[in-house]
């Protein structure tokens, strides 16, 4: 069975953090929450004061979401699972 895996990432090179944000047994499903999720991230990033500031604010889409001088984005994977 596949499924799709939502995650997220933020920074470059040494910094960067990847995270899962959550999986779906649909592709467009998954797809949707993670354009959700980075168009949420998209504001909060714009309504911090500088690229340096804490997010003032979180995303409901991804509750643990962390955010870089680079911003936060989101994308979709695709895996078998096993069991």
């Amino acid at each position: 069975m596949k499924i799709w895996i939502v995650e997220g990432t933020t920074g470059e090179y040494s910094d960067r953090d990847d995270w899962v944000v959550c999986a779906y047994t649909s592709q467009e499903k998954a797809e949707n929450h993670a354009s959700k999720a980075m168009r949420r991230a998209k504001e909060i990033q714009k309504d911090r004061l500088t690229r340096y500031s804490a997010p003032k604010s979180s995303n409901e889409f991804d509750p643990k979401m962390r955010m870089d001088y680079t911003g936060t984005e989101y994308y979709v994977i695709e895996c078998e699972l096993k069991d």
